[in-house]
């Protein structure tokens, strides 16, 4: 993109404020002013006398044995989750479980500003993901329902042996002030279940409170590039000033500040971030969960420190709570996997499964709509971790609704359909997505993210329009990508009114330099059958244009019928058949090409690309799926028309 044009849409999308914190972030990095503020080993310790603790003060997990009894929680599972890590294994975001020590094969270690996304040429996120001790709340769920001390003394181990191979502020775990954050939040909160440990010695409590000390001054000197992301990096930092100054604040001014400064910057970052319908500006399931549970931690401590939330705060994470559970899946407990999914989670508590968000709903239910949203069950295991009442009453998750959620259909039948005026930085090229689920099985699938490092073309490439279930025009993007993380002249929906009930309609203009937009309209007919319709329409006839319509199903047994594809299942059958017509003669157009591509091979027709037939649940993790794409070559205005069947029952060319 010429320069010129790319400042003129990063000020017109992105806006000055967001780009002159970047800016005097980078100035100051470049100046050296970083270094000199975060030195190698630290800043020198203002008060040794702060770090005589025997106990952390302001404990958030009140949790006790007994109080996981109850709710049908697999104790099974979670210890044998938890004897793995003793043997040294983790679960890299939540997927196969793989060795992990802390000792660095880089020599000399240099300062954190030395490095970047890849290390050694490794993607980064996996010397980070270890290094968040998010896996100690595995082992402390084990401790609280056995007692064994080997999980304490594990994670007293692992705590010493990162200390000692990852000095203050030297290595690439200390490159980004959300994962020193991060570490705060896990380690303080970990420390309550540990405590009463016999492994839990006045020498190991003082360094983790040094520890904790120097993560907490390595968060302000880089705030600016928070705030200019607008998104979890600066709730995250927000949240670690505040748990590293509840400690500290007694005996110390500087703390005191952290305390302050954590308060203001999670006030403002919430409100700056979260919509007034619940949008939160990552566009993104996973980060929604991340933001929703690092909140509930921030109210839980501001319920002990006695601090008031602004009711404006409370309103913004009422309307994110609706958000999550207008488009809870009932049956699996999953959400569309809309957005960046980096295998982020923080608080694993109530489930074994990455992509189960009810406890993360049912938890902020409580805490921000006042009643749970779900029956009593095993996600019930985050409330109590957290100290909320778990009273009887509860509101039906499935009648919660949100203006930002476009939903059609029954509970065990529903889609939404994505359509976004963006305030801020897209993260997929998504415009009109289409998320189809039944029975709790995503039919029409977002691929997710798998990586944002690897080789090309694994470089968040899943972020592109082809890999969405929506239309691509000339094989272009809805947007420009001016970046990893960076698209620029935003593609922007519009919402039309519909004569009937069950049936979405919106439009956006991410073609509008080629003179075409796309409309669609997606009629729930019954759990039988939906019909979805495109309308491109074209204002200079006498050019030609590809159409590409793409669905992102399950990898699931498939046959192709003429136009109809027929997939099967467990007994349950979907067929999807598409009608294409010119809509100025009003004659049937025939497909170029149809073509199924499973895990980057074709199977029929002929496109070819890597990343087509591909799923990813968690970072790093791709899984088989089928790639159904449809062509047409086109000079005037084209109508598609996909036909979506359901049954339990054989369909007649099965029988």
């Amino acid at each position: 993109m010429n320069p010129i044009y790319k400042l003129f849409f990063l000020t017109k999308e992105i806006g000055i404020p967001q780009l002159t914190e970047y800016a005097l972030y980078k100035l100051a990095e470049r100046t050296g002013i970083v270094e000199r503020n975060t030195p190698s080993l630290g800043l020198p310790i203002e008060n040794e006398k702060l770090f005589d603790l025997k106990s952390v003060p302001f404990p958030v997990f009140k949790i006790k044995k007994n109080n996981l009894t109850g709710f049908n929680i697999d104790t099974k599972s979670i210890v044998t989750h938890a004897d793995s890590i003793t043997k040294g294994n983790f679960h890299p975001f939540s997927g196969e479980p793989q060795p992990f020590a802390f000792t660095q094969t880089l020599k000399p270690l240099e300062h954190w500003t030395r490095y970047g996304d890849l290390v050694d040429g490794k993607d980064i996120k996996w010397i980070w993901e270890p290094a968040r001790f998010a896996w100690s709340f595995i082992l402390a769920r084990a401790y609280l329902i056995t007692g064994d001390e080997q999980y304490p003394k594990t994670f007293w181990d692992k705590f010493a042996e990162f200390e000692q191979f990852n000095p203050v502020n030297l290595g690439p775990n200390w490159l980004s002030a959300q994962e020193v954050a991060i570490r705060i939040i896990t380690w303080v909160n970990v420390y309550q279940i540990f405590k009463t440990s016999k492994h839990t010695t006045e020498i190991n409590s003082k360094k983790l409170a040094i520890s904790v000390w120097h993560h907490a001054a390595r968060i302000p000197p880089t705030l600016a590039y928070a705030r200019s992301q607008k998104n979890n990096h600066q709730l995250s930092e927000a949240l670690g000033l505040i748990v590293a100054g509840s400690i500290f604040s007694n005996g110390s001014q500087k703390a005191k500040k952290w305390l302050e400064l954590g308060i203001n910057e999670f006030n403002s970052g919430l409100l700056n971030q979260i919509e007034p319908d619940g949008t939160y500006s990552q566009h993104s399931a996973n980060y929604h969960r991340l933001m929703l549970q690092i909140s509930l931690i921030y109210y839980g401590y501001a319920k002990s420190l006695r601090v008031e939330i602004p009711t404006k705060v409370i309103e913004r994470l009422a309307a994110a709570t609706r958000w999550m559970i207008a488009q809870l899946d009932p049956v699996s407990g999953r959400l569309p996997n809309l957005g960046h999914n980096d295998g982020t989670l923080l608080l694993p508590m109530g489930t074994s499964e990455f992509r189960d968000y009810r406890p993360t709903a049912q938890a902020a239910s409580r805490a921000f709509l006042g009643a749970a949203c779900l029956p009593p069950g095993p996600w019930d295991e985050l409330s109590v971790w957290l100290g909320l009442d778990l009273d009887d009453s509860q509101v039906s998750g499935h009648s919660v609704t949100s203006p930002a959620v476009h939903k059609i259909g029954t509970k065990n039948c529903w889609a939404t359909l994505r359509g976004v005026k963006y305030h801020g930085r897209p993260a997929h090229a998504d415009q009109l997505h289409l998320d189809l689920w039944w029975n709790g099985t995503n039919i029409t699938q977002d691929a997710g993210t798998f990586s944002y490092n690897e080789a090309p073309p694994w470089d968040n490439s899943l972020s592109s329009t082809l890999v969405h279930n929506t239309i691509m025009v000339d094989e272009q993007d809805q947007m420009v990508r001016a970046g990893k993380f960076l698209w620029l002249e935003q593609a922007l929906a519009l919402w039309l009114p519909v004569p009937k009930t069950n049936t979405l309609c919106a439009s956006h203009n991410g073609y509008r330099r080629k003179g075409i937009s796309h409309q669609r309209t997606v009629d729930f007919i019954s759990e039988q059958e939906i019909l979805v319709t495109d309308l491109l329409e074209m204002k200079h006839s006498n050019e030609n244009h590809q159409v590409v319509l793409h669905w992102l199903l399950p990898d699931w047994s498939w046959k192709l019928n003429g136009q109809t594809i027929l997939l099967e299942h467990k007994k349950h059958w979907v067929g999807l058949s598409i009608l294409a017509i010119d809509v100025k003669n009003g004659y049937t157009i025939i497909p170029t090409d149809f073509s199924v591509i499973r895990a980057g091979s074709t199977l029929l027709g002929s496109r070819t690309n890597p990343i087509l037939g591909w799923v990813s649940h968690t970072y790093g993790v791709k899984e088989p799926a089928l790639s159904f794409l449809a062509n047409y070559s086109t000079t005037t205005s084209i109508q598609l028309t996909t036909c979506w069947k359901l049954t339990t029952s054989a369909p007649a060319t099965e029988k």
